[in-house]
């Protein structure tokens, strides 16, 4: 019969968690991360033990992860939903940074580029989204937001949300998609204000406002063709990065087309 591994250390887990929620993975210990990942597979158990004895057993985290499926199995405290959950993460992994390239390899350089980007890569759904697409100084894609919005009228956000969304992750400028399922491709007047919020935002933390397009099942609006950001804009007029990066981007703006 397989040992036990009784849970010792009453809330430990949960100071592993938050701990992870406050300083990142990164201040874990390598076992810790091991005893954390084992939580998920092996509820109301301490699984410090478990951790230690994999590690040692296999000599290292990695070697953990690419173990044999039937020979964890013969560890004490394995089961067969722990040894599947191991020796599926580095596929997992392998996952993440295919699909991660493939998004980075996206260069959005002008309105045309990003109406097939959604098309291609969307679904207008039944309520109203915000999609929020981050850029970096190459225009390529390094991290996208999906925001709900909360009737058919207009995008809720929290703007200190908003501000903590676009923070770091090498995001240089941004592009706004915005879904009106069941109504014209138009702003509205809490369109307009929100938008002008989220180019304040932006304009305060360096960050390019490159477009903002709300889009129906057959046609579509342009905040930066239609001339709204250059108002905005002008409210930044001794920024000079802001002008030449939007005006770069709208140079081809007779060439957007809806597929």
């Amino acid at each position: 019969m397989k040992k036990e591994y009784a849970h010792k250390h009453a809330g430990h887990r949960q100071r592993l968690k938050n701990k992870v929620r406050m300083y990142g993975l990164k201040s874990l210990s390598i076992h810790e991360v091991l005893e954390l990942l084992l939580t998920y597979t092996i509820p109301q158990k301490d699984t410090n033990a478990l951790a230690h004895e994999l590690i040692d057993k296999y000599n290292g985290f990695s070697n953990v992860l690419e173990a044999d499926y039937n020979d964890l199995l013969t560890v004490n405290g394995v089961g067969e939903e722990t040894a599947l959950f191991l020796t599926i993460l580095p596929d997992v992994f392998d996952l993440f940074k295919k699909y991660k390239s493939k998004v980075n390899e996206v260069r959005l350089n002008c309105p045309k580029d990003c109406m097939e980007y959604f098309r291609k890569n969307y679904e207008l759904k039944s309520k109203e989204y915000l999609y929020v697409i981050g850029l970096n100084s190459l225009n390529r894609i390094v991290k996208t937001f999906e925001i709900e919005g909360m009737n058919d009228i207009n995008i809720k956000i929290g703007l200190k949300d908003f501000a903590q969304m676009i923070t770091g992750k090498m995001i240089t400028a941004i592009i706004l998609f915005h879904t009106h399922p069941n109504g014209k491709a138009y702003p509205s007047v809490e369109d307009i204000d929100t938008t002008q919020k989220i180019f304040d935002i932006c304009s305060i933390m360096g960050v390019s406002l490159l477009d903002h397009l709300i889009l129906n099942e057959n046609d579509y609006y342009s905040f930066g063709c239609e001339g709204l950001l250059k108002e905005m804009q002008d409210k930044y007029a001794n920024v000079y990065s802001f002008s030449k990066a939007n005006a770069s981007f709208h140079q081809n703006k007779y060439d957007y087309t809806v597929k």
